[in-house]
């Protein structure tokens, strides 16, 4: 958020909101893992619990390298398909005539 702009009162709202679930989610992620008794008293930086949580990503990612042998195959296989993607087909723009607001009708 440092160093955003911030230029209307949803903007504001939106910030505030996201503001309080990431405050939300550390203290529920330091609750865990304070019951779960992997954490000292204190409480832990957001960077932390983003390292460990990349941590146990990788030890599960090893894990199942070393006993699935055809994940990196599999894993080859969906990149390879993602390689070359084709650019979406934009439509054609409407050219819209400049009007002086003298044929404009309402309708009631």
């Amino acid at each position: 958020m440092e160093g955003a702009t911030i230029r209307s009162e949803q903007g504001v709202t939106l910030a505030l909101c996201l503001v309080s679930w990431i405050d939300f989610l550390l203290h529920f992620e330091n609750y865990k893992q304070g019951t779960a008794r992997k954490l000292s008293k204190e409480s832990v930086t957001i960077p932390s619990i983003v390292r460990r949580a990349q941590y146990e990503n990788m030890e599960a990612f090893m894990e199942r390298v070393k006993h699935d042998e055809d994940f990196v195959k599999k894993w080859f296989e969906v990149e390879r398909e993602n390689i070359y993607r084709k650019r979406k087909e934009h439509k054609e723009l409407v050219e819209i005539d400049d009007s002086d607001g003298s044929d404009v009708r309402l309708v009631a």
